[in-house]
């Protein structure tokens, strides 16, 4: 069990592990602030326009007339924009701390990766408001506020990027001291130590996926009510897997640490039907002449993720009753159970034995 003596001695266990920590912190501070603005000044910019009588006259009409339109509908999106990429520092910063506390090297090399990908999207919407504010400037519609975005978006991008290069050089460093505390956990048992990685990356994929799975599924489905849209029995499939996505995420770290095969192979069959449920959310989201291009990059990076949970969760079944188990068991009472096998193993006859021959 996690307890806040624990979270405190592994956070600042290292000198490595204090600067990690705290430049997430500062990461995550800065990055919402910044987020906040652009969300702030892309909401002052569509209030500007006027109502549309159609949302299907938004997303499908390329007549110069209804320019505005197109753009109050694009920039109403884009605030849904803004507020997953504050959910994902929000994330991104939990995940920082559960790493550092578990000592999981896979989940720090990971994020690493994460922030990188975050940084190509910082720059992607300096390219889409860029694209949107050289079309209004063409309108008779004021775009003060949609020039201001574009420059605290080019800040945006660069500060992601900065924080992206100190946070890869800390987590290697990080990686560095994992190793030695994993070997020490694990021992010299190279299968062992194989199936163990395995099992850390399975873990990580599960938690990836509150962020890919869960919050961008959740995101996409306020923003789709909020904007009025119908509701069709693909939205409906929508709602349910989103409700369902949380349980089973849990349910298969249940199912990993019990080594469950009944359990393991439901969750696979779920993850299976949340690639068709991001399906689903694509064909809503690619619409003619106003394409919802970072979202649609967040969905394919979820359905990457997701195939990538399936085959790890495939790879850890496979280990099911090699003796991983013991390693991998939640809660102080299994682990107790672990460090008494261990400790019986090291405590028999044979190992006091003397040979006198």
């Amino acid at each position: 069990m996690v307890t806040v003596n624990k979270i405190i001695r592994r956070v600042t266990e290292t000198r490595w592990s204090k600067l990690y920590i705290t430049m997430a912190l500062v990461q995550c501070i800065i990055i919402i602030a910044l987020q906040a603005s652009i969300c702030s000044q892309n909401t002052l910019q569509a209030n500007i326009f006027p109502e549309s009588p159609s949302k299907l006259l938004d997303s499908t009409t390329n007549s110069e007339s209804k320019l505005h339109l197109r753009a109050k509908d694009r920039l109403d999106r884009i605030k849904w924009e803004n507020i997953a990429f504050m959910g994902f520092q929000f994330w991104f910063f939990s995940m920082a701390v559960d790493a550092t506390v578990y000592q999981n090297t896979a989940a720090i090399l990971v994020l690493a990766v994460l922030n990188c990908l975050c940084a190509i999207l910082g720059a992607l919407e300096i390219v889409d408001g860029a694209k949107w504010l050289r079309l209004l400037r063409q309108s008779e519609y004021p775009t003060d506020h949609l020039a201001t975005a574009e420059k605290i978006e080019i800040v945006l991008a660069v500060v992601i990027l900065i924080f992206a290069i100190i946070m890869s050089y800390l987590s290697y460093q990080m990686s560095k001291q994992f190793g030695w505390n994993i070997y020490k956990k694990i021992g010299a048992d190279v299968r062992i130590q194989k199936m163990y990685r395995i099992f850390q990356f399975f873990v990580l994929a599960i938690k990836v996926d509150i962020f890919s799975e869960f919050l961008i599924s959740l995101f996409y489905l306020i923003q789709f009510v909020a904007a009025g849209n119908k509701s069709e029995w693909d939205t409906w499939v929508q709602v349910v897997v989103t409700v369902l996505i949380l349980p089973m995420l849990y349910f298969a770290r249940t199912a990993g640490s019990t080594e469950s095969l009944g359990r393991m192979i439901t969750f696979i069959s779920f993850q299976a039907i949340v690639i068709v449920h991001f399906f689903l959310i694509l064909n809503q989201t690619i619409k003619p002449n106003n394409n919802w291009y970072t979202w649609i990059a967040f969905i394919v990076v979820g359905i990457a993720i997701a195939i990538a949970t399936i085959v790890l969760s495939a790879l850890t079944m496979r280990n099911f009753g090699q003796g991983l188990q013991p390693y991998v068991q939640r809660g102080e009472k299994n682990k107790q159970k672990h460090n008494d096998l261990e400790l019986r193993k090291t405590n028999t006859t044979d190992t006091w034995k003397i040979d006198d021959n």
